[in-house]
């Protein structure tokens, strides 16, 4: 199981960061085949069309947030949520959890759709799948300021989510714009405790991800100057956590790192693909 946010992957040519050549998604596509993973969520891509410039789509079954279908007339490049499953496994592709984009100044969802699938490995259980990527701006402590006020909606939201679904295995794997690794977080504490102390239906969810050494180089393009800065992001925010049931098959996590010339050469992304292992049941 692997996360990954792209940084705008897209075709448009209308964001900088996004423009990429052949030699770039090939780069792409060999870290994404090196990790072969059986499942990745995957955030900021625009299409199944550039998906398919890193995926090899012959293996896998693409699965994009709803919001696709409103939004892939756009000249405007979008920030879309998803999961790829490979194609001998089982996959159910419920409605998304929209909830999680919050109601905008009209009444019109602002932030990204949670994808939601339910992924049935050959002879196994099934698991309840969201791949998310969280609202930015709030990255540490209890800040006050709006974007930590609709990080913590979002928080509240995937926990009525868990309860909704707590006697299944759960999986919710993304971009979280948010430190929750890190000790005595208050978004993680409060999400946590709050489906502990759920009298109905107390659920445990852990953080597989909580120990992974964050260490993702990376290039950053600046508006201000117009140039490409080298970035070393030594705090992780992509996160997998899982139901106890789950956690209980987890093997280990991590992070893959960039190799230093990729990075200067090739138009990768400002996240490191995150993996976590888990053993059959």
């Amino acid at each position: 199981m692997a996360t990954w946010n792209f940084e705008w992957l897209t075709l448009k040519g209308d964001q900088r960061a996004g423009v990429r050549h052949q030699d770039d998604y090939q780069q792409l596509s060999s870290i994404f085949v090196q990790l072969a993973p059986d499942v990745l969520a995957f955030q900021e891509v625009d299409s199944p069309e550039a998906l398919a410039r890193v995926i090899p789509t012959e293996a896998y079954n693409v699965y994009f947030s709803d919001r696709y279908a409103a939004l892939k007339e756009s000249t405007q490049s979008q920030q879309l949520t998803g999961f790829a499953v490979r194609k001998d496994w089982k996959v159910d592709d419920p409605r998304d959890l929209r909830q999680i984009a919050l109601p905008g100044f009209f009444g019109v969802p602002s932030l990204r759709y949670g994808t939601y699938v339910v992924v049935t490995p050959p002879g196994q259980e099934p698991v309840h799948m969201l791949s998310v990527h969280l609202k930015s701006g709030c990255f540490k402590q209890a800040q006050a300021s709006r974007s930590c006020e609709k990080l913590r909606k979002q928080f509240s939201v995937l926990a009525d989510w868990v309860r909704e679904h707590g006697d299944k295995n759960i999986l919710i794997a993304g971009d979280f714009n948010r430190y929750i690794s890190e000790k005595q977080d208050p978004f993680w504490l409060q999400f946590r405790q709050s489906l502990l102390d759920d009298a109905s239906r107390p659920t445990n969810i852990i953080n597989v991800t909580e120990s992974v050494r964050a260490r993702c180089k990376a290039r950053r393009y600046n508006w201000r100057t117009q140039t490409w800065n080298q970035v070393m992001y030594s705090r992780l925010i992509d996160h997998i956590l899982v139901s106890e049931s789950l956690a209980s098959r987890w093997q280990y996590s991590f992070q893959h790192h960039f190799a230093y010339h990729n990075v200067m050469n090739f138009r990768l992304s400002d996240h490191c693909p995150v993996v976590a292992t888990f053993k059959p049941q």
